[in-house]
């Protein structure tokens, strides 16, 4: 099975992970990144902006039920593919649980 820790073998390639709750299992979204870097620098992308990953005494949970989340269905998509063109919220934002995507205003 592989894990982000555990794909760093497969070197400089973009990996995909699902972050679900291991409580009502329901998915909060998608994290995509470099599996030879830190989690840190992962992309976000919700599946709903307006149930976004809580931080609760440093650890993720979910929004909904605030259970436990964690890494499903890691897959290597490929080589060579800038992370730019993933999208989303840089997941180190979602870790210190800033919500507002970069670039956006509260208005």
């Amino acid at each position: 099975m592989l894990s982000w820790t555990n794909s760093r073998r497969i070197g400089h390639r973009l990996v995909s992970a699902t972050l679900r709750c291991r409580q009502c299992s329901r998915p909060a979204g998608d994290l995509v990144g470099f599996a030879d870097r830190s989690l840190g620098e992962a992309r976000f992308l919700p599946v709903d902006t307006g149930y976004m990953p809580v931080n609760l005494a440093g650890e993720l949970r979910c929004a909904r039920c605030t259970g436990q989340l964690f890494l499903d269905d890691i897959e290597a998509l490929g080589k060579n593919v800038p992370l730019d063109e993933a999208g989303g919220i840089p997941f180190e934002q979602v870790i210190v649980g800033d919500r507002e995507p970069a670039g956006t205003s509260a208005a």
